[in-house]
């Protein structure tokens, strides 16, 4: 893999641009919330100094995403969330709050565990060279000081292929998209990165010595350290 800096082209931000990503702000920090009613199309120009095109595009780009819906004679209302929109990282990554995202890694309680117990019995020295490789990438990032959030979500998503069954290894794919998608991680912790690649390591082992219930309690413990991590910070457009 190659880890080099991959740079991209800086694009100039549009007015449309800014006043979506401060209405999704607002949505972040509880100030909007599903179902509340946006102000009237006069009031967003003079309360963003902006022409109605922008807010006009603004409301295009927001519609899109899902993330609001207008009703004919009544106005433009904040979009409620949906149990099948919460699997749609494309969708609400911006939309997603302190409960949802609770409620994911309660999920993630739920499924975590099992999956690595069942991978403790069918993984094979190809998942295992798999989930290696990737450990050795991960490092690589860290020890660069590069962005790592993507391949540690990875290393749980290759768990969960190590148990053989489809269906779980969709979920975590769509659960953990989810959550990088919102940008919050505890990254800005103390040696954090490198704690989280000594954890998976340590959860590798378990699966090597097909060790069932120390595999299932080492997962589960993980989840609930870095849940609590999680909930210690505030990201971008979160509250303090």
């Amino acid at each position: 893999m190659d880890l080099s800096p991959d740079f991209q082209r800086v694009e100039r931000v549009t007015a449309a641009k800014s006043v979506a990503e401060q209405i999704l702000a607002m949505i972040r920090r509880g100030v909007l919330k599903p179902g509340d009613q946006l102000p009237p199309e006069r009031e967003l120009m003079e309360k963003l100094s902006v022409g109605r095109s922008s807010v006009r595009e603004a409301m295009q780009i927001l519609g899109t995403l899902n993330v609001v819906k207008s009703q004919a004679g009544s106005g433009t209302f904040i979009r409620r969330v949906t149990s099948e929109d919460l699997l749609r990282p494309d969708v609400l990554g911006f939309l997603i709050g302190n409960e949802a995202a609770r409620d994911l890694l309660e999920v993630r309680q739920m499924i975590e565990p099992a999956c690595i117990r069942l991978a403790c019995l069918r993984a094979t020295e190809e998942d295992f060279n798999r989930i290696d490789d990737l450990l050795d990438q991960h490092q690589k990032a860290v020890d660069s000081g590069m962005a790592n959030n993507e391949l540690a979500a990875r290393f749980h998503v290759l768990l969960a292929a190590a148990s053989r069954n489809k269906v779980a290894v969709t979920v975590m794919e769509s659960m953990l998209g989810l959550l990088i998608a919102r940008g919050r991680r505890p990254d800005n912790l103390p040696d954090s990165p490198q704690h989280e690649i000594d954890e998976h390591r340590a959860l590798v082992m378990h699966v090597r010595n097909r060790d069932a219930e120390s595999a299932e309690a080492a997962m589960y413990n993980h989840i609930l350290k870095w849940a609590a991590a999680f909930e210690s910070l505030s990201g971008p457009g979160d509250p303090s």
